[in-house]
Parts: structure tokens; sequence; C-alpha cells
């Protein structure tokens, strides 16, 4: 497994190439993930070393934005499931492979992809399956090829992910509730495992004009189905303090 020691990126690669040139800062820090008890979620603090910069941009007002997640990557286990918590939304590539490798989902899973954005981008760049199974791969393939928008359609390339539901309004929140809302299984052909890929600038106050609780109402029914999940803090969309305090309150008392 991956990810155990921190890292920087260093080349106009990933999520390091936008803006790069423009740029004073060159690199962005990658953290090391470590396990968390569901118990002790206040025990996350957000990243207060000006060196470790998780993602920069210039926005649309071309001023330079520069963002800080937390101290760490968390491997998060609640009632038998588990939940991995990171910051850029392409590290979910990694953690989605390391879970096939680990049987806890299969090849052909259903994603269901609650986001603000689509990340569907398609850059053209693709694993091919025999190396799909070689986590050093993946790991740089995530880190040094994949950025924020475009990791979901190489993992339909390969066949990792079969089918997604994209849920990214308040149409989509209430098609969800309509059609699978308290069903056991989702109602797709075939034998699957589900993936909760949640991204939380869902909740950022731009999107405010959303119902909260039902956003929240979806988030949790789409937990009860999903076999893995896979969240995202996205520091470059919404505050990490509302992040962190969005996620306490759709698991801490799942």
């Amino acid at each position: 497994m991956f990810y155990k020691k921190w890292f920087y990126i260093e080349k106009p690669v990933w999520n390091n190439a936008f803006s790069f040139e423009k740029r004073q800062n060159k690199k962005l820090y990658v953290p090391e993930i470590i396990d968390l008890d569901i118990n002790d979620l206040d025990n996350i603090q957000v990243q207060n070393d000006v060196d470790k910069i998780a993602f920069e941009d210039f926005g649309f007002d071309d001023n330079l934005s520069t963002n800080y997640w937390l101290k760490n990557f968390y491997r998060i286990r609640i009632k038998w499931k588990e939940i991995i918590l990171f910051d850029n939304h392409n590290h979910a590539f990694y953690f989605w492979y390391e879970a096939r490798n680990r049987s806890i989902i299969w090849d052909n899973n259903l994603l269901i992809h609650i986001d603000e954005h689509a990340d569907t981008r398609d850059n053209n760049k693709y694993l091919l399956k025999p190396d799909s199974f070689d986590l050093e791969k993946v790991f740089n393939f995530t880190n040094e090829v994949l950025n924020v928008g475009d990791y979901i359609i190489p993992a339909k390339v390969e066949w990792l992910i079969w089918e997604v539901i994209q849920i990214r309004n308040t149409s989509n929140l209430e098609e969800y509730l309509k059609k699978y809302f308290d069903n056991s299984k989702l109602d797709f052909w075939g034998d699957y495992k589900v993936i909760l890929n949640l991204d939380l600038d869902f909740f950022q106050p731009d999107l405010d004009f959303i119902d909260y609780d039902l956003k929240k109402k979806v988030v949790r029914d789409a937990f009860k189905k999903a076999d893995f999940i896979t969240i995202s803090t996205s520091p470059f969309f919404i505050n990490q303090e509302l992040a962190i305090n969005v996620f306490k309150d759709l698991f801490r008392d799942l």
C-alpha cells in the first residue's frame, strides 16, 4: 500500500500543472494516510505549515488561490465499511484499485458520484488492464497523470467502473430518492459492488440553495448501499474547516 509517507509533487504534472509557470510555488504536498477511529474525528486538524500547500491555482478573477488541507489522509471504519478521506479528488482513483486488490470491490462497479463537478474530462490517457493490478503503477498514474477533473473516465475505460450515477443538483437528489431510497439494492442489472464517491464541495456556501437536509439524506442512504467510500475535501472549492464539520455531521452518528 502507498501513501504511507508524505511527499511533494514538484514536476508540472497532476494538479501541480495548473498555472505552473505563473506560480511562484512549484510544488504541492501530499500527506501520509493514517487510521482514525470514528470516535476521534475531533483530532482532525487543518494544516498549519505554510510550505505544505495542497492545491494552488488562479481563480476566475485572476487572483492566486493558495489552499491547505489537513495534516493527514485518513482511513476510517464505520459499521464494517471503510471510508478514505483525502484532499484532491483524483486520489480516489488509487484507493479504488487498492480496494479491488483487497477484494472489497471488483471490476464493473457502480459509482455514486455526489459532487459539485462531474469529474469526467477525458485526457485520453489510460492504464492497461495488467498495469491496473500493479499498485505502484496505479499510484504513479494517479499522482503524475490524473488531476481533479479527469480520473473517472480512465476507471471506466479499464472497466473498474461500469456505470455512474451523477448527483450534482436538486433534480438529481430528488430522482435518486424516488428511484433508490431505502431499497436494499440499486435497480441495475447484474451483480455489482457500489462505490460512494463524495466531494464535500457539494456543501460549499455557493450551493446552499440546495437543501442541506436533502443532500444529507441522499449521502447517508448512499452510504448504506456502498461497499467502499471515497471522500474528497477539495481545498480549492470549500473551506476545509467547513468541509470537516460537514463530514462529521454526515457520518458521526450513523
